[in-house]
């Protein structure tokens, strides 16, 4: 993918149409890949870059004082991550890493700072994209309340679900049963008991749900 396409997808995301935008965008940007593994950023540290996902998979996560990683999040294709340097002066709140090969749009936030003040329809577009964040937010929170792991299971997949009963489960097992706050064995035998009571159905990496 070049930069042109992969700043059209991010318009489109954005639901901007306004080339003089895109030429602005461009000017302020640039496409980096990472590898499986490699970390953007760690907690704490200074940068100024805010990241859209043209391919793969970035997890955010925070390490705890017992040094367990626990993840916030999992930026997927066409989402934002790390727009909060917007207002922290600058410092990550949280780490980054690669959980598949990933291309990104890294965006310089000093200067879109300054695009959000020139512009009213992209600083509502913005507000747009960080009111999604918080939904999403809040419904993890709901999630993570229920300590039934078939609950947090569930949740998930109709999250993922496209309105067919279809998920593909793109991620390795590990980051998502982090996501939801259960164990990767945990993960299995839930999945194989919903399967055995014939809720969803499990064929490699698909799963569709039946009820």
């Amino acid at each position: 993918m070049n930069k042109q396409d992969a700043l059209y997808s991010m318009l489109e995301v954005l639901n901007i149409k306004d080339e003089h935008f895109l030429k602005d965008i461009n000017a302020i940007s640039m496409l980096i890949s990472k590898r499986k593994g490699e970390v953007l950023f760690l907690e704490g540290d200074l940068g100024e870059d805010l990241f859209f996902v043209l391919k793969g998979a970035i997890k955010i996560f925070k390490t705890n004082i017992e040094g367990r990683e626990i993840t916030i999040n999992i930026a997927q294709e066409g989402e934002f991550f790390a727009e909060i340097v917007l207002f922290l002066k600058n410092v990550y709140p949280v780490s980054a890493m690669a959980i598949e090969n990933s291309l990104l749009l890294a965006i310089n936030s000093k200067r879109m700072f300054d695009k959000i003040k020139e512009s009213p329809e992209f600083a509502m577009k913005i507000l747009g994209m960080f009111a999604k964040r918080l939904n999403y937010l809040t419904e993890k929170v709901k999630q993570l309340s229920i300590d039934n792991a078939e609950k947090r299971l569930l949740e998930y997949l109709n999250r993922g679900n496209k309105g067919n009963g279809i998920i593909e489960l793109r991620l390795p097992k590990k980051e998502i049963s982090s996501s939801i706050g259960i164990s990767p064995e945990t993960f299995s035998r839930v999945l194989k008991k919903l399967s055995n009571e014939g809720v969803l159905s499990i064929e490699g990496k698909t799963i569709k749900l039946l009820k």
